[in-house]
């Protein structure tokens, strides 16, 4: 998807799109700064001097996963990263599910991370608007999520999950 908004005669290009190998560093970058931003926050301790281990981790796992069994959606404003989201499929143990079928290709939704800067735009509605059209087409049908952050809770109830226990769940097809 492609967005060009124009505010107060500045023009400027919205992306968003499915992450290729060609997107694997700015996933990296991303999930950088995100770790450490999280870390910061719940730790409350500056982890920044474990950057460059984290990503060069992060870059093999993705490397060897990407598209395969996880999958990235990537927000682009003036071809720089600003959003993310991605949904890993549950395939390693089994799971117990309220979902209607039992049988079906299910997936959690993880590294959901919007720089700072561009937060409060909608920015992360909509590249997980984007992920959540791509696994249903992929055949996905069931997605689970765990967050406590209560600006997240209402991005995921404004999109249709609903809370279970500490999860929350959004059938694709109903």
């Amino acid at each position: 998807r492609v967005r060009i908004m124009c505010k107060k005669g500045v023009t400027v290009m919205n992306k968003t799109a499915i992450a290729t190998f060609e997107n694997i560093d700015d996933i990296v970058d991303l999930r950088v700064e995100m770790q450490i931003e999280d870390w910061n926050k719940t730790l409350g301790k500056d982890f920044s001097c474990y950057s460059d281990e984290f990503a060069q981790i992060t870059k093999n796992h993705l490397e060897d996963k990407l598209n395969t069994s996880i999958f990235f959606a990537v927000m682009y404003i003036d071809d720089k990263p600003v959003a993310m989201v991605a949904l890993e499929e549950l395939t390693e143990l089994p799971q117990i599910t309220v979902c209607c079928d039992k049988n079906g290709r299910h997936c959690c939704l993880v590294s959901v991370y919007t720089k700072p800067a561009a937060r409060g735009k909608g920015y992360q509605q909509q590249v997980i608007k984007c992920l959540l059209e791509f696994a249903k087409s992929k055949g996905f049908t069931d997605i689970t999520l765990t967050t406590n952050t209560p600006d997240a809770i209402h991005i995921y109830k404004k999109i249709g999950f609903r809370q279970i226990s500490s999860k929350y769940f959004l059938n694709l097809h109903n």
